[in-house]
């Protein structure tokens, strides 16, 4: 089985380069227009599994217009906590924030959700995407989530291996063609999707 994993369109809190995770917003028009876009490149999927929030229905159904769909709860974004919705410029006096940028390991958020309860969550998710997926005889499915969720899966059991959590950032709109392998879990890199950064 193959997925193809995809980071959402373009978001306003992305240019805004703010913390959005549980926030639903919507995608902007670039956003959709990168969307459409990038659906010109996409392999046909029998299916398309998507996180629940908004930017990515939306971005679902603009990459594989017409696909039937399906909601995983799993696949939503990192809750940020006290840093939700804001940024750097709003954040930079405070002490976790300021404790969080001083520490070797970026990936251990002091408020909202852990790296590894999104780890965690993500492997459970991509679970059920591959174990409905099988059920129902896919042989491709589109996955689309948010950036720091697929960073999360990737760097637990993406391959070929990448020694920094970062190295698995992907774009809007960008993201993997990958092969599964289910125990253990491996998610081979077949092909790097190229999004907008």
């Amino acid at each position: 089985m193959e997925l193809i994993l995809i980071r959402h369109g373009t978001t306003q809190g992305n240019l805004e380069r703010r913390f959005i995770g549980v926030t639903d917003i919507p995608i902007l028009p670039e956003g959709e227009e990168l969307a459409r876009e990038v659906s010109k490149t996409l392999p046909a999927v029998d299916h398309v599994y998507h996180s629940p929030l908004i930017r990515c229905v939306q971005t679902a159904r603009l990459l594989w217009p017409g696909m039937d769909m399906t909601a995983v709860d799993d696949l939503h974004e990192t809750d940020f906590g006290l840093f939700e919705g804001k940024n750097h410029e709003e954040l930079k006096d405070n002490p976790l924030y300021q404790l969080w940028l001083d520490t070797a390991d970026m990936t251990r958020l002091p408020v909202g959700e852990s790296t590894a309860d999104v780890v965690d969550r993500m492997l459970r998710g991509i679970r059920t995407v591959i174990d409905d997926a099988e059920a129902r005889g896919f042989q491709q499915v589109g996955v689309v989530s948010h950036g720091g969720c697929l960073m999360a899966l990737m760097c637990a059991c993406g391959y070929p291996r990448r020694p920094n959590y970062y190295d698995w950032m992907c774009g809007n709109c960008g993201g993997w063609r990958v092969a599964v392998q289910k125990e253990p879990l491996r998610l081979t890199v077949l092909e790097e999707l190229e999004g907008r950064k």
